[in-house]
């Protein structure tokens, strides 16, 4: 699933991002979840979500993050 990405442009978007933090929004923005309406509770063991977050960490992504590209993963090969 990952992609990719050519080290100097990480590490000029980390620039920006660094040099540009405590800028504010411009006033004709919000912030949006687009298609991001459900939420589902999925209730795991100690041990099952120590294993999802490890998993997370390594990939440096949220643990959310990771779940959810597991899902579609599973939605995209059940669907093929």
């Amino acid at each position: 699933m990952a992609k990719t990405v050519d080290p100097k442009l990480i590490a000029q978007m980390r620039e920006e991002s660094e040099r540009t933090k405590d800028d504010p929004y411009p006033t004709d923005t919000r912030g949006s979840r687009p298609n991001r309406s459900q939420v589902y509770s999925v209730r795991l063991s100690a041990e099952e979500q120590a294993r999802v977050q490890s998993v997370a960490d390594a990939r440096h992504l949220p643990a959310s993050t990771l779940v959810r590209s597991w899902i579609l993963e599973r939605l995209d090969r059940e669907s093929a």
